[in-house]
């Protein structure tokens, strides 16, 4: 008699293996950056090889730019379903969708530059739906306030939505989608009585300034600019001495690698930043006066260094390991300050909440000064200042 043959048995494939491959490569591309990250860790961080997940996208560019997409994609739905008449609802509800996606924000920022430039122009597309259906309903909602003001609360009101992704500060999902909701429905009535432009625009489209004397500095902005614009790892050292005009031995008189060039960079941004703040304390006879002073000066360099502000946000990850441990501490530092002030101006508020107002507070200026059409907006220091404390104090 014939021994009987073991059945083979296979496991079947889970029907949200693509929803699993999503929400592992945003964590991943979130916290190492897109070019860090290989479809491989991808794979494994979720039990698969790589070529079953290939099976579901086409690439890891493919990938990043569904992972941005859907969540856009569920938002513009949701702002469709809502309809115009209920803000809060509907801040609740995006906030629900923010809630569970961390690190959307940062995806957008910081990854996106890293897409062909015919993804880029579809997911752009997909987040103006998404804004300009905010800017209605705020317009509808908001008493007094103006297409140009509605588009600029829109975003700031999303800045609001997304800042979690900047930090790793532990909450539980039912209390962080109820915090998100409070301070975008706070944010969302960030109107601005003003109605002259009595502030000079930060940004003139076309104006390209004059060029330094010395050609480190010109080196600097250049690198800046590109670093800003493409990320990083896409710019070679030839593209920043053709954009200063001279031959790429040139750069290297200056910079021994790009990573020194890098480093340069970010000190350049790091220094203004601490040296705001530390006005902002000594001249302040109060801890909310000076966290107000703080806001002040962080916007002023914002609208200014604009391109600046974008490196030391999203660059980090590209220095070497000790030289970014001490970036990362000399930031936790600055942002620690505001902490502080906030905890003595306002102390009903748990560590906690501090840590997730101030983070809101940041990313609204942050998002508003990379954003051309935002920036040159009249009184858009004002107008930024009013949504940034609504943030923090609510």
């Amino acid at each position: 008699m014939r021994p009987r043959r073991a059945r083979l048995t296979s496991t079947p494939r889970p029907r949200n293996r693509r929803a699993q491959i999503l929400a592992a490569a945003s964590v991943l591309f979130s916290e190492r950056g897109y070019h860090n990250v290989g479809t491989e860790d991808i794979a494994s961080s979720v039990g698969i090889t790589a070529g079953a997940l290939y099976r579901h996208f086409r690439s890891k560019q493919d990938l990043l730019a569904c992972t941005v997409a859907e969540s856009f994609d569920e938002a513009g739905e949701l702002l469709i379903s809502h309809g115009i008449d209920d803000l809060t609802a509907l801040l609740h509800g995006l906030a629900q969708t923010a809630g569970t996606r961390r690190d959307l924000g940062v995806l957008w920022n910081r990854e996106i530059r890293h897409l062909p430039p015919e993804q880029q122009a579809s997911l752009r597309d997909r987040l103006h739906d998404v804004v300009s259906r905010l800017s209605a309903v705020l317009g509808h909602s908001v008493p007094g306030v103006s297409g140009a003001d509605a588009e600029l609360l829109a975003w700031c009101t999303l800045a609001v939505l997304t800042s979690p992704g900047y930090h790793r500060t532990e909450i539980l999902p039912g209390r962080l989608i109820e915090l998100l909701a409070t301070m975008a429905v706070a944010v969302s009535a960030a109107a601005a009585p003003l109605d002259s432009a009595t502030e000079p625009a930060a940004d003139l489209p076309g104006r390209g300034g004059m060029a330094p004397a010395s050609r480190r500095e010109a080196l600097l902005g250049a690198a800046t600019r590109l670093f800003s614009a493409k990320g990083y790892q896409t710019v070679t050292m030839d593209e920043i001495a053709a954009a200063v005009k001279v031959h790429s031995a040139s750069v290297y008189r200056h910079f021994d690698t790009k990573a020194d060039l890098l480093a340069a960079v970010i000190d350049r941004g790091a220094e203004p930043l601490q040296l705001g703040l530390s006005q902002a304390l000594f001249s302040a006879d109060t801890s909310q006066e000076a966290l107000d002073a703080a806001v002040d000066a962080y916007i002023a360099f914002a609208m200014i260094h604009y391109d600046l502000l974008a490196v030391l946000t999203c660059e980090v990850l590209s220095l070497p390991p000790a030289r970014r441990h001490a970036v990362r501490s000399a930031q936790h530092d600055y942002v620690g300050q505001w902490f502080q002030l906030l905890e003595e101006s306002r102390p009903e508020l748990d560590d906690t909440e501090v840590r997730f107002r101030v983070h809101a507070a940041l990313t609204i200026v942050n998002d508003v000064s990379r954003t051309v059409r935002l920036r040159c907006m009249p009184n858009v220091q004002e107008r930024v200042r009013l949504a940034a404390r609504r943030a923090l104090y609510g």
